[in-house]
């Protein structure tokens, strides 16, 4: 695969045919997305990471149901497995698979913002830069709001979401799948107190979240 900078590949891209009138701008939402996590990668000195493509194909679809099938195909899994309805995209066994940008915007209307489909692209990319970084200990990656935190903050995705006190003890308590609108915004709000690099670091551990607390005082006094 040819390198066309640092971190950047001209990544082979698949299409369902409705879809080929627009490749030129979807190949450019691949590489805008690559660049996007290379930036995040060197400004958390993670550049070591990034030197080998974390795809070696793309696959974009037109419609949801061949997505879904198409992903449960390549990883491996029951064609019956049930996914949420707004499922979107994965990086399985190196392919990048999506539905389009137009698909995207109508399932999850949430998620349309500025650059959103190259922030979606580098959402998926940095969970592999996330298992990269913990030597591909995929426990160590920590509790979901996490990991899935860490992908929403490095792609840029939903910045402008704040959160309060209350805010962050909900999250940080929740067992179950919240809003991704939150997780990126408690990175973020957390960053304030502790270091991405820290967190990363420690969230693998049984005590991840009492830690967090423990070191954000002003979470507990607010």
């Amino acid at each position: 695969m040819r390198m066309i900078e640092r971190g950047v590949y001209d990544i082979p891209l698949m299409l369902s045919k409705s879809l080929e009138p627009h490749r030129d701008e979807l190949q450019r939402d691949l590489i805008n997305a690559q660049r996007r996590l290379r930036d995040f990668a060197l400004r958390h000195q993670w550049g070591r990471h990034i030197e080998k493509s974390f795809a070696q194909r793309a696959e974009i679809y037109d419609d949801q149901l061949k997505f879904i099938e198409a992903l449960l195909k390549t990883a491996g899994a029951d064609p019956s497995t049930a996914l949420p309805d707004t499922v979107s995209a994965a990086l399985e066994n190196d392919i990048f698979m999506s539905i389009s940008p137009d698909v995207y915007s109508s399932i999850y209307p949430q998620g349309i913002e500025k650059h959103s489909f190259e922030k979606l692209i580098t959402h998926e990319m940095a969970h592999r830069l996330h298992i990269r970084i913990l030597n591909n200990d995929e426990e160590a990656m920590g509790p979901l709001w996490f990991f899935e935190g860490f992908a929403i903050y490095a792609a840029g995705q939903f910045a402008d979401v704040r959160m309060n006190t209350v805010n962050i003890h909900a999250v940080l308590h929740d067992k179950n799948r919240g809003s991704y609108l939150t997780y990126g915004a408690t990175i973020r709000y957390l960053l304030n107190y502790v270091s991405l690099r820290e967190m990363v670091e420690n969230a693998g551990s049984e005590g991840f979240n009492k830690w967090l607390l423990e070191h954000t005082e002003r979470i507990q006094d607010e």
